[in-house]
C-alpha cells in the first residue's frame, strides 16, 4: 500500500511448493546469502530481501539469483 514501502526491501512471495525454512538455511549455510523471513501473518508466506549498499550491486542480485537456481533446481 501506497505509504507503507520501503524501496530499500523487497518482499517475495513464495509458491506453496517451497519450503521457506529449508531454503533459507541452504543459502546461508551452502552460499553465504541470508534473506529475511516474513513476520506474522506472513510467515512462510514471503522473504524479505534487502537491496542496500553491497545488495544493490548486480554481482549481488546475480550471485542470490544463481545460488537460489542451484537450490531449486529451475
Amino acid at each position: 500500500q501506497e505509504g507503507f514501502r520501503l524501496p530499500m526491501l523487497n518482499a517475495i512471495r513464495l509458491p506453496d511448493t517451497l519450503d521457506d525454512q529449508s531454503i533459507r538455511q541452504r543459502l546461508l549455510v551452502e552460499h553465504r546469502i541470508e534473506i529475511g523471513a516474513g513476520l506474522g501473518d506472513f510467515a512462510g508466506k514471503v522473504w524479505r530481501i534487502g537491496l542496500m549498499g553491497e545488495n544493490a550491486r548486480p554481482h549481488a542480485v546475480e550471485q542470490f539469483l544463481t545460488a537460489l537456481k542451484k537450490i531449486i533446481i529451475i
